[in-house]
């Protein structure tokens, strides 16, 4: 007897637990995630743009009418996944990260010229989730794609990012932050998205 009052207690608070599992499979599992991300730290080609900017800072400085202020905007990016499954995605990016030339007059601060160099990732995302519950998930991904340079002309460069932490937390709408490296960002990311 009591090990047939003991088996219904277990099965009766292990109940709840198989509710959730059920309604999570079947209610809370969505196939498409949008997600806007922002980043500050420079990367490679923000750093090459600013390490060429200083030398011609420097030669313009050596006058004594000019100088030159840089400014890094900071990196955003908009992405969309298709889940397969609660553990694989699969999807595209598109940013924007760039830096401001300026060319100003050191007394009056009147602009003399501006220049604008613009990069543009395009890349295909592959994404697995560590940890797959309703209100969190921890995963890891990598981008491959193009890096298309827009300024004083237009190229392409080859293009990655590796991110082998990230956490969302949030069922529909969610706030998301990420650690990697690569050509769109160095270091954290963070932002939020929506998931239908």
């Amino acid at each position: 007897m009591k090990k047939l009052i003991s088996a219904i207690l277990m099965l009766a608070l292990s109940a709840p637990v198989f509710a959730q599992t059920a309604e999570t499979s079947s209610q809370d599992f969505q196939k498409w995630t949008v997600k806007a991300t922002a980043g500050y730290f420079p990367t490679v080609p923000i750093l090459v743009d600013i390490f060429g900017a200083m030398f011609v800072g420097i030669a313009i400085s050596a006058g004594d009418s000019e100088t030159m202020e840089i400014s890094t905007p900071p990196y955003a990016g908009l992405e969309g996944l298709y889940s397969f499954n609660e553990r694989w995605s699969v999807g595209g990016s598109v940013g924007y990260l760039g830096t401001i030339w300026k060319i100003v007059d050191k007394d009056t601060k009147e602009l003399h010229s501006k220049t604008n160099l613009t990069f543009i990732p395009f890349t295909v995302e592959g994404r697995c989730n560590y940890l797959s519950r309703p209100a969190v998930k921890l995963y890891g991904s990598l981008e491959l794609g193009a890096l298309f340079s827009v300024g004083d002309g237009f190229n392409a460069a080859f293009d990655f990012q590796v991110n082998p932490f990230g956490v969302e937390f949030g069922r529909r709408f969610f706030g998301a932050v990420e650690f990697g490296l690569g050509m769109h960002y160095t270091g954290m990311r963070a932002g939020i998205g929506y998931r239908f």
